[in-house]
């Protein structure tokens, strides 16, 4: 589902806030130690009994959020790749952060979007002078469909942006060059 150019910019946005609250500055970003900066509470969906084990796999193969006395804990699977958890990681705080109290195409593709803008920013991608999606990769350690499309995001950025910044992104580059200058 395709958003609507407003509401990537609000979720962007959104991002940044979060790079500056939680002051990251470096890469790749860990999500433990995100989660344990939010007060987010991760639990393996290795910790449930059997019939637990398969009715949380039938809802959700990847990961879930939820809210558990006035605290969200995030449930994953780890038996995927560990690229692929952190952006399950990132997904579920994208459901928290956009206030997310429903499971629909829209909010699924906003939290896609939040993860993916999250763990590789274009302006990062451009600072970074990463040139190869496998830059990307190793860079931002995501999976490559992930890096992929990062950098085909990246690629229309400097088509249609060039050497104009919006502001969240002016702020984002300058938190992370005063750690990585």
């Amino acid at each position: 589902m395709r958003l609507s150019d407003e509401r990537y910019e609000e979720i962007k946005e959104e991002v940044v806030e979060l790079y500056k609250e939680l002051h990251i500055t470096k890469f790749p970003v860990i999500a433990m130690d995100v989660c344990k900066q939010l007060d987010i509470v991760l639990k393996s969906y290795n910790q449930f009994n059997e019939r637990a084990f398969v009715a949380v796999i039938r809802a959700s193969e990847d990961g879930m959020v939820a809210k558990i006395d006035n605290h969200y804990e995030i449930f994953y699977n780890p038996s995927k790749d560990s690229a692929r958890v952190r952006f399950t990681i990132f997904h579920e705080i994208g459901h928290i952060r956009l206030h997310h109290l429903i499971h629909d195409e829209e909010n699924e593709a906003e939290a896609n979007f939040f993860a993916s803008y999250f763990l590789a920013p274009a302006p990062l991608i451009h600072y970074f002078n990463l040139e190869y999606i496998h830059e990307v990769m190793d860079k931002f350690w995501v999976t490559i469909s992930l890096a992929t499309n990062a950098f085909s995001r990246y690629g229309k950025w400097l088509k249609y942006s060039g050497n104009f910044y919006t502001q969240y992104e002016k702020e984002l580059l300058e938190l992370v060059k005063e750690e990585n200058t």
